[in-house]
């Protein structure tokens, strides 16, 4: 089938904008929880001492991913089973009600220990949706394009999504502006929150107004063919479980730095860096910019030198930068604002090859659940526990290095795995016919 001339237009923006809806919701939500996690830790945790409360919401934040990897096998499965749109239909309901639900939580005053309980439930309910997410979006759009355009057309939907992030920054600024304190630590950060309910109306009509993926259907079409069952979970457990580890390992690093700019970052800007929460918000949004314009560069580049090499180079980048970003960034005043932006660049750059392999280095018959389970298992154990990582580091080491060596560390195991990893990253599993890796049922 000829995806050249279908995926242009009108169509392209169609199928990326659908894709991208859930995607944005999921990083609107992670924008928002790093930019109010101090008011969180005041409202849902015992305020006798502010660190321990800071530490206990990024607990919840961390606890939240165990879900992601249980999301990624569940959609993963509706996916390579009944079709990336109808994983990405019900995916985007899990993401934006756990969102949602948490703009109307009582507090820890009012329910004492309930409180940050029912915070974890709708961290858990909005990680299994947000698990689900990303691979099924990115293999929705790599499997629209061109073979010459996928990092491309990958990047644009990134950088999409990727304004989640901002928009969740921009609101913030908006309310903590026009709100008194008073008037936003009381009510205006629920707001922020509860965004997620038109999101999940206006994600699930741009959902239901795409077609499945040419690939998908060619894949349905060899299976009833060949007689043969879908069991795309056993299959990528038995057959896929080398580049799954190849993948974790790789992207552990872009795993841990989309933590830091989504979720840590205005933290650390405040507590670091000692901005006030206005200077904190502008810096991250200059940052969120940097992440999109380092993700949009990324794309010709990946189609244009392969996604080892754009893989490898990036972790590279990162390793280089990693510390002196982060120690720029607690300077304060410019140095914040500069140090903020040679770190979004950082994962912007990082972030299309990372995310572009979810789909690449997996054949059809398997894609979404292999590149869930593997994106969101690197997710859980480098991401999640990122914020509480960095709040631990910086406080034992008393500045900002630890952090810095540590995400340094996890970039250059990034580009020392990917020169031995050429079998996995250097060929294109999309190539493989459609039902050699589908267990065949008794004919």
């Amino acid at each position: 089938m000829n995806t050249e001339l279908e995926f242009t237009g009108a169509r392209r923006r169609r199928i990326i904008i659908a894709a991208s809806a859930g995607n944005f919701a999921e990083w609107y939500d992670w924008g928002v929880y790093g930019v109010v996690a101090t008011i969180i830790a005041a409202k849902f945790f015992p305020g006798n001492d502010p660190a321990v409360a800071l530490l206990n919401t990024y607990a919840v934040f961390a606890l939240g991913y165990i879900a992601r990897p249980i999301g990624g096998i569940f959609f993963g499965w509706i996916g390579d089973k009944y079709g990336r749109r109808r994983a990405l239909s019900i995916s985007i309901l899990f993401t934006c009600f756990g969102t949602a639900l948490m703009g109307v939580l009582p507090t820890y005053a009012q329910i004492g220990l309930l409180a940050p309980v029912l915070l974890l439930v709708c961290r858990l309910a909005q990680s299994m949706g947000a698990g689900g997410e990303y691979a099924s979006a990115i293999s929705f759009v790599f499997e629209h394009s061109p073979a010459a355009k996928r990092a491309r057309n990958v990047s644009t939907l990134i950088a999409t999504t990727f304004i989640g992030i901002l928009c969740g920054s921009l609101l913030a600024r908006v309310f903590s502006s026009v709100l008194t304190k008073d008037e936003y630590q009381t009510f205006g950060w629920r707001i922020l929150f509860l965004v997620g309910l038109p999101l999940a109306a206006f994600g699930v009509y741009l959902r239901s107004k795409v077609e499945e993926s040419p690939e998908f259907e060619l894949l349905v079409k060899a299976r009833e063919k060949a007689k043969a069952a879908a069991t795309p979970l056993r299959d990528a457990l038995r057959l896929h479980w080398v580049p799954i580890v190849i993948f974790i390992v790789c992207t552990a690093s872009y795993a841990l730095l989309s933590t830091t700019i989504t979720s840590f970052l205005t933290t650390f800007l405040i507590n670091v860096g000692k901005l006030d929460s206005t200077e904190a918000y502008n810096a991250t949004i200059v940052s969120n910019v940097l992440v999109i314009a380092g993700t949009l560069v990324m794309g010709p580049v990946a189609d244009k030198i392969g996604l080892r090499k754009a893989l490898s180079l990036t972790g590279l980048v990162v390793a280089i930068l990693a510390v002196p970003s982060l120690a720029l960034a607690a300077g304060g005043g410019v140095g914040a604002f500069t140090g903020g932006a040679l770190i979004g660049a950082c994962k912007g750059l990082l972030a299309l090859p990372a995310l572009l392999a979810i789909s690449q280095i997996f054949p059809t018959a398997v894609r979404v659940t292999a590149g869930a389970l593997a994106y969101n298992v690197a997710q859980a154990l480098f991401g999640g526990t990122g914020p509480i990582i960095g709040v631990w580091l910086n406080d034992v080491t008393g500045g900002p290095y630890g952090l810095g060596v540590y995400l340094a560390a996890l970039g250059l195991i990034t580009a020392i795995v990917l020169f031995y990893a050429r079998r996995t990253f250097d060929h294109d599993e999309a190539v493989v016919p459609a039902v050699d890796k589908v267990s065949p049922e008794a004919r």
